[in-house]
This record gives C-alpha cells, sequence and structure tokens, in this order.
C-alpha cells in the first residue's frame, strides 16, 4: 500500500523533470517510506515461517567466520565498524613541536618562472596593495555586489541612452586636478548617424564664466562595424573650442621649480580632419591635417594673500598671474604670450603593438612613433617647426591574468625649421593639451605644464592588474625630464627628476575613460630630489 501511495506521489514528481528540487524530495520520500515499510509489522496475519535450505554439499573447513553486522534501524542498513581508540601521542616531537605539513596528493609541487620572480613587485609595492586591497577592492567588492543585484548598470543604460537600438547617448561627465578648475560636462554619443557606421561624438565642458570647452567629431567608416563593435578604420571631421583662464605656467627648461608658479589665460579654436586605419586593436596608422588660432593672455587670480613692508599693505594673486612674474623678473616674458598666432598641422602616427586583447596575456612588445610638421600661417617662410616622438615599451605578464609589468622608454623632439622661427610656449614639448587625458602627459606625477622644453626624455615603469570589469589599478615610476636645446644637447644625468603616481583608471578607450589618481613629482636630483609638486586627479577624461 505505501509502495502504490509513493507511486502515486511520484508521478507528479517525475513529470516535474525540470526541477532538480522536486525529484530529491521524490527520491527521499521513497527511501524513508520504503525503509519503514521494511520494518513495520503486519497486523492481520502471523508472519509464514522461511522455508529450509538444502544443506551445502560437503567441502573445506570455511575460513574463521567474521560476525555478521546486524541491522539497525537507525542506520537504515549494516552497522559501521567499531571506531579505533584515540592514537597515542607521537613521542619524536617535542611539547608544543607540530608536525610537517603532509603531501597528500603525492604529486611535486612546481612553479614557473614568473610566479618565482612575482615575490619582488609583491615587496616593493605591498604598501599599495594594502591600499588597493582594503581601500579600493573590498569597498568596490561591495559596490560591484550591491550594483549587480540590482541592476543599476542596466537602469543607467536605460536612462542615459535611448533611440532604436538605444544607439543614442548623453552621459555626464566631472573632472578634477589640483591646482586647476574642476569642471562639469557631458559626453553625447549617436551610433550609425544618418548612416549605417557613421558615428557622431561631441563633448562639452564648464568650469566657470572663463572655463569652456566644447568638441565635436564625426567618424565616417572605412570599413564596416561588426557586431557591438564600432569602426576601428575611419574618417573623422573635426573641431574643437577651448577658453581658461586657470592654466598654469612654471618655466621653461629642466631647472623650474613650483617657486615660479603662475597662471595664464588660453583661447583656442581649430579643425581638421583625420584619418585612422587599424587592421588590429592597437596597431594603427594616423594622420592629420588641421589648422588652428590660438592666443594667451594673464590668468585669472584664484585666490589672494595679503602681504605687509615697512611702507605698504596690500593684497596679492596666489598663485601670480604670469604679467605679475613677467614684471617681477622671475622669468623673462614667454614666447608669443600676449601674441595671437594660427598654424597648420600635418601629421602621421604609427603604433603597433603585440599585445592580444583580454582575456589573453597581457605580455608583449608596443612601439610608436609619430611626426608631424607645423607651419604658422601668418609668417609661414619665417616660423615653422617640426614635432617628432617615439616610444618603445615592453610588457610581460606575470601571472597570465592581466598582472602586467612594462617598461617604457620614449623621447620627444622639436626642430625650428629656419633659424628664425619662435615656437610659441604653448606648442613646446610638453605643454597642455586641449583634452584632459593623462597618457599624453610626459610624466604624469607632475601637473600638465610642468616639464616644458624643446625635447624630452623619460623612463616609466608601470605595473597594471584588474580590480573590478571595468577598472584597472595602476602604478608609475618614472624617471626624465624636460630640456631647452632640441636634441637634448643640455641632458646631464643629474637634471633628472623622479615622478610616481598610482591609482585606478578604467580600461584604455579612445574616446572617454575614468581616472582616479594620485602621485607627486620630485625637483632635479641636483637639487635633492625632494617631492615638489603633489596632484590628485579625479574623474572622466575625453579626448577623440
Amino acid at each position: 500500500m505505501l509502495r502504490a501511495l509513493l507511486g502515486d506521489l511520484a508521478k507528479p514528481i517525475r513529470h516535474a523533470a525540470s526541477s532538480r528540487c522536486a525529484m530529491g524530495i521524490a527520491f527521499g520520500l521513497a527511501a524513508v517510506l520504503a525503509t519503514v515499510e521494511a520494518h513495520a509489522q503486519p497486523t492481520s496475519a502471523p508472519p509464514t515461517p522461511p522455508t529450509a535450505a538444502p544443506a551445502p554439499a560437503p567441502g573445506p573447513p570455511p575460513a574463521a567466520a567474521q560476525p555478521a553486522p546486524t541491522d539497525d534501524v537507525g542506520y537504515g542498513g549494516p552497522r559501521p565498524p567499531p571506531r579505533s581508540g584515540k592514537p597515542a601521542p607521537r613521542k619524536d616531537l617535542a611539547p608544543g613541536e607540530k608536525r610537517v605539513a603532509q603531501d597528500y596528493d603525492g604529486r611535486e609541487d612546481v612553479t614557473t618562472t614568473g610566479q618565482d620572480a612575482l615575490w619582488i613587485p609583491r615587496v616593493i609595492f605591498f604598501p599599495f596593495y594594502l591600499v588597493s586591497e582594503y581601500i579600493l577592492r573590498i569597498p568596490l567588492g561591495a559596490l560591484t555586489v550591491a550594483v549587480e543585484e540590482n541592476e543599476v548598470i542596466a537602469e543607467l543604460q536605460k536612462f542615459f541612452t535611448f533611440g532604436p537600438d538605444n544607439n543614442i547617448g548623453i552621459i555626464p561627465t566631472a573632472f578634477l586636478d589640483f591646482g586647476f578648475r574642476p569642471s562639469i560636462g557631458l559626453y553625447f554619443f549617436y551610433n550609425d548617424f544618418l548612416a549605417p557606421g557613421n558615428d557622431l561624438r561631441a563633448s562639452f565642458g564648464f568650469g566657470g564664466k572663463k572655463f569652456w570647452r566644447a568638441a565635436l567629431a564625426d567618424r565616417i567608416p572605412i570599413a564596416m562595424p561588426i557586431g557591438q563593435e564600432r569602426s576601428r578604420s575611419y574618417f573623422q571631421l573635426e573641431a574643437s573650442f577651448l577658453t581658461r583662464a586657470d592654466l598654469l605656467f612654471w618655466g621653461i627648461g629642466p631647472d623650474v621649480t613650483d617657486d615660479t608658479r603662475s597662471t595664464y589665460m588660453v583661447t583656442t579654436i581649430g579643425g581638421g580632419g583625420r584619418v585612422h586605419i587599424e587592421p588590429w586593436r592597437g596597431t594603427f596608422l594616423e594622420g592629420w591635417v588641421t589648422g588652428r588660432w590660438t592666443t594667451t593672455g594673464a590668468g585669472e587670480c584664484g585666490g589672494q594673500v595679503s602681504f605687509f613692508t615697512e611702507t605698504e599693505i596690500g593684497q596679492i594673486c596666489d598663485p601670480p598671474t604670469i604679467r605679475r612674474r613677467i614684471l617681477d623678473g622671475d622669468f623673462p616674458i614667454p614666447p608669443h604670450y600676449g601674441r595671437p598666432y594660427a598654424t597648420a598641422k600635418t601629421g602621421l602616427r604609427v603604433a603597433l603593438d603585440s599585445r592580444k586583447p583580454r582575456p589573453e596575456p597581457g605580455s608583449g612588445v608596443a612601439f610608436e612613433a609619430a611626426g608631424e610638421l607645423v607651419g604658422e600661417l601668418d609668417e609661414p617662410k619665417r616660423s615653422g617647426w617640426m614635432n617628432y616622438s617615439a616610444s618603445l615599451g615592453g610588457f610581460v605578464d606575470i601571472t597570465g591574468t592581466q598582472r602586467v609589468l612594462g617598461l617604457i622608454l620614449s623621447a620627444y623632439f622639436q626642430d625650428p625649421l629656419t633659424q628664425d622661427a619662435i615656437i610659441p610656449f604653448t606648442e613646446l614639448v610638453g605643454s597642455k593639451h586641449i583634452e584632459d587625458v593623462p597618457d599624453l602627459e610626459i610624466m604624469r606625477g607632475f601637473k600638465p605644464g610642468y616639464l616644458l622644453g624643446s625635447s624630452a626624455v623619460a623612463a616609466t615603469l608601470d605595473y597594471r592588474w584588474p580590480i573590478w570589469a571595468f577598472l584597472d589599478g595602476t602604478l608609475q615610476a618614472s624617471v626624465g625630464n624636460a630640456f631647452n636645446e632640441s636634441h637634448l644637447e643640455d641632458f646631464e644625468p643629474e637634471k633628472l627628476r623622479f615622478s610616481f603616481i598610482g591609482g585606478i583608471r578604467s580600461p584604455n578607450h579612445r574616446d572617454h575613460s575614468f581616472n582616479l589618481l594620485v602621485g607627486f613629482g620630485t625637483d632635479t636630483f641636483e637639487d635633492g630630489g625632494a617631492p615638489s609638486v603633489v596632484r590628485f586627479l579625479f574623474g572622466g577624461t575625453t579626448g577623440f
């Protein structure tokens, strides 16, 4: 009867084959009912005595019989053998001494060369590991869980994107680089604008009445995009405008100090065309033709400090404007300061990168070279110069899981085309770019514009590791400087500086990336190499 009842109960469960829980309940109930049925005593009739088995044939005497295990309802089967007694304490160990760890698998422990060498950066970067682990990773881990459980990313995508295929979006941005005005803005994208594969990009930034920035780019694909990716080979039409009065100038050459920090204003507008051909990710050829008009002036008075002398009491700007520094004789008038000029630029840039896209290991070699011919439109026969640079990097993925240690060597040069050519200080090597992109800087521990000259050299040790799906940890230590001469003729080892920066940032993206970086730069080694500049950078950067 119980088996029949079990069969009736199990029928609907067997039909629900997709539910593992239901199957488990069915089999468990079957076992319990079978055990109860096996030990239940019927009350309707006495048990039938067993029939006698025939006597076995004579043979050799059996071995000593072992006591047959007895069935027990509590065990549901044979009772297990009795446990052995407590092992006697070992007499070969001193009191409190622990035995050697046992090798239960019997296999030899094998480590790779990378794993053996990994302890060196682990020891060096242990303080930064503590920051990354307990200040960044663990809070980010909790944030990640909350984001995934509440589907925050999907909700944000719904909120910030629209269009028939969510191909249009407006994303708010903010950027803070201590020593400069903070700014907020918007980043706009429109994929498949007017035609399939055509992409429109725009950005806008505002940092006060003397800080406005806008950029617009339209990308016409050379090769149609595949799937969700946008075309990596395209022809781009671009235009940009910038005016801001918070830029900083310290001087020109290898010996500048923070004592000569001053502010200046720049206004520039320009545009042009660009061709970008990228056969595979990280390897590309790019050429451009652009025109730009630029003018400079005294910067804003960000703050004021009082001063007292025997004859007067007053207030001065802190930091002083570039005009004030010139009047006080702290440095000569920078080239082309206060004089508007217009330039036409044609350039070529090539990058070769053997590293494979993620999640493949990040080991490889990367090389990049660029050259640009610049002519000043006001005096085309007298003024003009050429910019050229190169960088070579080697990268080793220590564990094969994107823990990448890299060494990058970079050099930048600038040659005037005539003896009378004057290169504006806003065009020198290391000058502030329109975009707020740390990758365009010589040594990222220094504020933009601190290292300024006609040539520069830097060696950077870089370590990067994944923290989250959208964020990487990064540590960079650099040695280098900018120099007055075009070909490093005034280079001296004691004129070099040290720079360090670390933090988190989103993986490289050509249009928009997130950065949270803290770093510092030092005086020249000749002057003691003490930290002289501190940098804190937070927010989204835009550059196209």
